[in-house]
């Protein structure tokens, strides 16, 4: 059986998110599917969570994280699309929710992650800081689905074995 980009869609969109944390996929809010971000395009998932900030919790915001999903290798042209539909709900929140402080994250899922060029380094260049209106995140996930489900697993701090130094 040939595993596709749609069937990594589907199993996230219908899954629980308590189930998908369980399996180290940790999604939170409401889920939105084909999300069609304007002329921007249409993001496979994006979900909806509000939060609350500061010492005492006093300042709501809206946490939006887009998900990019590939079938085989994410590398940095899903990251360039990722940032494209970021740039369309940035435009969007401004014109629309003006009144509304909001954070974006990007999550990039792929059976692997093309580690033959600079890519694997964005993890470590933005990092959740609550800066409103901005990308604060970017998160690299595999998944391997076998006769025990899917499972993901999170690709961060790459580092180069022979550093030069």
């Amino acid at each position: 059986m040939k595993f596709l980009e749609k069937d990594l869609e589907v199993i996230i969109w219908e899954a629980d998110n308590k189930k998908l944390q369980e399996r180290n996929l940790p999604i939170e809010g409401n889920k939105v599917r084909q999300l069609k971000i304007g002329n921007y395009g249409i993001a496979d998932l994006v979900t909806f969570k509000k939060c609350n900030s500061g010492y005492d919790g006093a300042f709501p915001y809206l946490k939006i994280t887009v998900y990019e999903l590939k079938k085989e290798k994410v590398g940095i042209s899903a990251f360039l699309q990722a940032i494209k539909y970021c740039r369309g709900i940035k435009s969007y929140m401004k014109k629309h929710k003006p009144n509304i402080l909001f954070t974006i994250e990007i999550v990039l899922i792929a059976k692997e992650v093309d580690l033959s060029g600079d890519f694997i380094y964005l993890t470590d260049l933005f990092y959740s800081c609550e800066t409103f209106g901005s990308v604060n995140s970017v998160l690299f996930y595999t998944f391997n689905y076998d006769f025990d489900g899917i499972n993901f697993i999170n690709e961060s701090s790459y580092d180069i074995t022979n550093k030069g130094f």
